[in-house]
């Protein structure tokens, strides 16, 4: 390992925090190990585990003398991490890197052995490791062995972390919690798992230490006459190129032998199989590579690389530094774990509507060739390219985008003796869904007139010869006259604010843009850029796509988009891409700006129909009940921001997350069952919205069917059930108290005598202390006097 400051800090505090929580004789302790890409995780983490090794042995303060591993990591990148620790630990006997093939799977997991594993072959029980066979014992019984019958700790090692966050998280608890591992080493540069041990290294740190890059630059050196008859794409690509020369060059002046790569990757980012947009843009890609004399880059003369679904092409030996391999054009399918120092320009095409990067991209092109910073300032930075036209870009962790960024996840207590509640969660109607009709086209078309008369009635009809002296330039083009005068005569009208005679539109991309690689939103200047016809219907749906945010998305953006195209071309004779144009002109010092036209006006006609739609499901049902059976989950998602870890050993989830501004009866209630957790079997609070939470109908008020969310759902040993709703008194008194007890009673006595053994009610502290709640109906919340003291200890 070089020897450098971060990393001996962060191997110490790796192996202190490691033997803390193997010593809190617990299971499923998790340790997040967060760094920066590029700064040497995985170095890191092989250091660790060595002296970790050394420690338990050695230290008086250790409650184990050894331990056994596992390592976890996603798609092939267990294989990498193999071949970097075997190296590593080539002279060192107490550590020793094994595949599952390789290991005596009837003795289990021996001191020291670290077994590497695929998560995809544990993930599915059918998988081969997830199961017994003739041949071979499956993962679980490998770690049952090594912890009963060995008597060792299992240390798992989760490289890249954040990519278990996937939509088969559930999956990854049931695996980790059959393994039951002592501790948890949770590895990644953006890591989501949510706990107080932690081991972070600041990228600072790595950049002081010549380890990456200084920052990266969004759009260098873009500078784009209007007229260039090349696209966007083409125009991306010779800069890139551009850019990658000057590298090139910059280093052959330092007699540096380094051949910087350009990293070309297609939209589609999240899927390996080739899409029609990734077709035609690898197409574009090696035309142009190719075609150009000045570069002639092609796989022929191996100065083109290509890593797509069934096409590989120069691979082998890409990551040395003086490879003849100057573009590498690529899908996800190279993404995790791939190390190529001397890549240095990235060139990204994005998909449609999006305007975000990851930090795991853009990390491909961080790392310094040689472990150090040069003194020409142009090799210390990486350089991302980008179809991108926003005015705001997010940079985000890779793979995390379906959660919440500040989310927090508790978990289902290990045999949790469960529940099954008869449960309501309520949603729209179809009638009361908030999406966008057809009937959207008239009222389009109606505020089209309307807006056009308002803006009419404030100046004079112009004739089409003082218009064409109104905006008079070398681009003006005057639209001829048509046979239907309604349409000459709304031309006539429109023209007042809009330009409508629009030959090219110059759409914007981001330009010269400097960033660290975190996450963060990033304002960014522009260029502008004239747009083929293809670019114009991207820029136009992306356009559109950003309306009618409070209508359901699905199937708004195509409504929108079709009845404004219908509209112009209704009113004024303009049509498909024409109008299009028409749209999204920007003006310029002499001229109008119509797109904030088209603002204002599609603005105005959704606002209106939002409120047509309202009155129009004013008299209809606004919600269905739909009845279910209700259990504790076995996760459950919090946010971090308004929740914070409490304690609540007995609470059924782990970590017990509390609200920060739970009522105080709420609070007082918690800790009171905590106190008494020993003659509890679990308690649990719930949520107080949504259709994952506990809810039973009531009557309020209004005489209007709602839902009302128990606050406290707790199993005594005895089996019974308790519901529990904490309430306040005087002025913090729900006005809504009695119904919702009353319909609690009811609910449990029509379960009860289904066969359940629930109780429960509204609960209120009095002022000794005791938890009193009313096993019959009341009409007065305030009079206690029939109320019972709630006791754990005899419940």
């Amino acid at each position: 390992m070089k020897d450098l400051l971060y990393q001996r800090k962060a191997v110490a505090e790796l192996v202190d925090k490691t033997i803390t929580l193997l010593n809190s004789g617990q299971t499923r302790r998790k340790l997040v190990f967060e760094a920066p890409t590029g700064s040497g995780k995985t170095v890191m983490a092989c250091e660790a585990l060595a002296q970790l090794v050394d420690a338990l042995r050695d230290r008086g303060d250790s409650r184990y003398q050894e331990a056994a591993f596992i390592w976890f990591a996603p798609r092939k990148l267990h294989l990498q991490s193999y071949s970097k620790l075997r190296l590593a630990y080539e002279d060192n006997r107490s550590l020793s890197p094994v595949m599952f093939d390789e290991l005596d799977q009837s003795e289990g997991i021996q001191p020291g052995e670290i077994l590497f594993v695929n998560w995809e072959s544990v993930n599915k029980d059918s998988n081969r490791m997830a199961r017994e066979s003739e041949s071979s014992a499956s993962i679980y019984e490998i770690a049952r062995r090594t912890r009963e019958e060995l008597g060792l700790p299992i240390v798992v090692v989760i490289d890249e972390e954040h990519m278990f966050w996937s939509k088969t998280a559930d999956k990854s608890k049931q695996v980790l919690d059959r393994i039951d591992p002592n501790v948890e080493i949770r590895i990644s540069a953006t890591p989501k798992t949510q706990t107080r041990y932690n081991v972070v290294v600041e990228r600072h740190e790595v950049i002081e230490a010549e380890m990456i890059k200084k920052e990266v630059v969004l759009n260098p050196d873009i500078t784009i006459d209007i007229n260039d008859e090349r696209t966007l794409n083409e125009h991306l690509i010779e800069t890139a190129l551009r850019k990658r020369q000057q590298l090139a060059d910059a280093y052959k002046a330092l007699g540096v032998n380094i051949n910087p790569l350009l990293l070309i990757q297609l939209p589609n980012d999240t899927k390996e199989t080739m899409t029609q947009d990734d077709e035609q843009i690898a197409e574009t890609v090696k035309t142009y590579l190719s075609a150009n004399p000045k570069w002639h880059i092609t796989p022929e003369n191996g100065r083109l690389a290509v890593w797509l679904a069934g096409e590989k092409q120069n691979l082998d030996g890409i990551e040395e530094p003086d490879n003849m391999v100057q573009v590498l054009l690529f899908k996800e399918a190279i993404a995790l774990g791939w190390d190529c120092p001397r890549a240095a320009v990235l060139l990204i095409f994005r998909k449609l509507q999006s305007d975000t990067f990851t930090t795991q991209t853009v990390g491909r092109i961080l790392r310094m060739p040689e472990q150090r910073h040069y003194r020409d300032e142009v090799l210390n930075v990486g350089y991302v390219y980008t179809d991108i036209a926003k005015e705001r870009i997010q940079i985000l962790a890779a793979d995390a985008s379906y959660i919440h960024n500040n989310a927090a996840i508790a978990y289902r207590r290990k045999d949790l003796q469960n529940v099954s509640l008869n449960s309501t969660y309520s949603e729209r109607p179809n009638a009361g869904r908030n999406y966008l009709g057809p009937d959207f086209r008239q009222v389009l078309y109606e505020e089209a007139e309307k807006f056009f008369n308002i803006e009419q009635a404030q100046g004079s009809l112009f004739s089409f010869a003082e218009l064409a002296a109104c905006h008079a330039d070398d681009d003006y083009r005057p639209l001829p006259e048509t046979d239907d005068e309604q349409i000459n005569d709304n031309r006539r009208r429109a023209l007042n604010k809009i330009r409508l005679d629009v030959q090219k539109i110059n759409a914007e991309i981001p330009a010269d843009v400097h960033f660290q690689n975190e996450e963060q939103i990033l304002t960014v200047n522009q260029v502008k850029y004239a747009r083929t016809v293809g670019e114009i219907n991207r820029v136009f749906t992306a356009y559109i796509n950003g309306k009618g945010g409070q209508f359901e998305a699905k199937g708004r953006t195509d409504k929108i988009s079709s009845y404004l195209l219908e509209m112009i071309a209704d009113y004024f004779g303009i049509f498909e891409t024409d109008a299009k144009k028409v749209v999204l002109y920007r003006g310029s010092a002499t001229q109008p700006n119509n797109r904030k036209v088209f603002d204002r006006l599609l603005d105005l006609a959704l606002n209106t129909y939002a409120e047509k739609r309202k009155r129009d499901n004013r008299n209809k049902p606004t919600r269905n009940f739909v009845d279910y059976q209700w259990e504790v989950p076995e996760e459950r998602v919090y946010d971090s921001e308004t929740h914070h870890t409490s304690q609540g050993e007995a609470h059924a989830l782990l970590p017990f997350y509390e609200l920060n501004e739970a009522s105080m009866p709420e609070k007082k209630f918690a800790a009171y069952l905590e106190a008494h957790r020993e003659t509890l079997d679990w308690w649990y609070k719930n949520g107080d919205n949504g259709k994952q939470h506990y809810a039973i109908r009531y009557q309020n008020s209004a005489d209007q069917t709602a839902l009302f969310y128990v606050d406290f759902v707790i199993r005594a040993k005895s089996g019974k059930i308790y519901l529990f709703d904490t309430k306040g008194t005087g002025g913090d008194l729900d006005p809504e108290v009695v119904n919702k007890h009353n319909a609690l009673i009811d609910y449990i006595a029509a379960e009860n005598a289904k066969g359940g053994n629930l109780h429960g009610g509204v609960i209120k502290v009095d002022k000794y202390g005791n938890w009193l709640y009313c096993q019959f109906k009341i009409d007065n919340a305030e009079d206690l006097s029939n109320w019972t003291i709630f006791e754990p200890r005899n419940a």
